[in-house]
């Protein structure tokens, strides 16, 4: 009985490691992302919810209102599909924060302040009181759709907790405004309305009538 404990704390020890070991990937993937481009994207988003915690002790889904900021950079904006990293912190209001960060794939029209969309996974960790309840480093997943002028509608949900148990389930959908998709990085059908001369990455090449 006695070997137990032990056992726990090795396979806990482990388990974090290999956390650290996912969290400072993401961390090259995005610091590598922009040096990688001379021309790369670049998000900078702040959107609005509600999300769904599950406590495992209660057995409930716990609801919340969420506010959330993402900043992130990619590689060229130019290419139909983007390719870099986000760092996104999640608060749910009575509850805590959710710092994550990981891969984000995009499409071309998403980089570029257009329809398009993007697929982050993050590993985060959840600075809650409790935190312990509800899985405290969820792995989770994001679809975020991207309309023009920056405008974003995002849906996500936890996969697991990195770390064993308790399982780290829950749902968020947030709603929002990428402010770097609607000025810089904005090109497209939206110069009609509001030209933007000069956007980062260059300008997409037009077919020649």
């Amino acid at each position: 009985m006695a070997a137990r404990p032990s056992a726990r704390r090795l396979s806990s020890r482990v388990a974090r490691s290999s956390v650290c070991l996912a969290l400072s990937a993401a961390c090259a993937c995005i610091l590598h992302a922009a040096p990688a481009s001379a021309d790369p994207s670049s998000w900078l988003s702040v959107t609005g919810g509600y999300g769904l915690k599950h406590s495992e002790s209660r057995d409930t889904f716990d609801g919340a209102g969420a506010l959330s900021f993402t900043l992130g950079v990619g590689s060229s904006p130019l290419s139909s599909l983007v390719v870099g990293g986000v760092v996104r912190s999640t608060t749910y209001f009575s509850r805590g924060t959710d710092i994550a960060f990981g891969p984000r794939i995009a499409t071309g029209g998403f980089a570029r302040g257009q329809w398009g969309l993007a697929l982050d996974v993050n590993a985060g960790y959840r600075i809650w009181r409790g935190a312990g309840d509800y899985g405290r480093f969820p792995l989770s997943a994001m679809l975020v759709a991207g309309a023009p002028w920056g405008l974003e509608l995002s849906v996500g949900g936890d996969v697991m907790n990195l770390t064993g148990d308790p399982q780290a389930r829950g749902l968020v959908v947030l709603a929002g405004i990428d402010l770097l998709r609607l000025t810089v990085m904005r090109q497209g059908a939206t110069d009609k309305w509001w030209e933007n001369p000069s956007p980062a990455g260059g300008r997409m090449a037009t077919p020649k009538e």
